[in-house]
């Protein structure tokens, strides 16, 4: 059994902060690097789910992120949750979406309009969180040992 004194709580605490935090960071990095891009109907591809089709390239590109309501931070489309991934914190409130001005049509895309039935790639990511954070916690298990 380990015990621990008064003065190492603090210690503890502040590893146990870092290890919340570096979960945070890595599932929310592993589900949106999860979402894969392919080609889509005018390239030759189909709808499938869980994916977005590229055409143009404005919708795979139109990914924004912000940490707490910030002016969005883009980088270079799809990588450009890296930079609000890489400095969320247990607790913090990110947002992440596609379309905007870049891509009206994400909706359309994503839950499928006109026949054309949708790929739901934010439905399978959020439906796979679980496994994410089970696999970052994975990790900062390893990282300790």
């Amino acid at each position: 059994m380990t015990t621990y004194r008064f003065a190492s709580l603090d210690d503890w605490v502040t590893k146990v902060d870092s290890v919340m935090d570096a979960v945070v960071s890595e599932a929310t990095s592993d589900a949106l690097a999860s979402v894969e891009i392919v080609p889509g109907i005018t390239r030759g591809g189909s709808r499938v789910k869980g994916t977005i089709p590229r055409d143009l390239g404005a919708l795979a590109a139109s990914l924004q992120s912000s940490l707490y309501g910030s002016t969005s931070l883009v980088q270079d489309g799809q990588a450009s949750y890296a930079l609000v991934a890489g400095r969320m914190q247990a607790g913090d409130v990110a947002s992440f979406s596609w379309g905007g001005p870049a891509a009206p049509y994400a909706s359309y895309v994503h839950y499928g309009a006109n026949g054309v039935r949708g790929t739901y790639w934010i439905d399978e990511m959020a439906n796979e969180w679980p496994a994410f954070v089970n696999g970052a916690a994975a990790k900062a298990k390893a990282a300790l040992r």
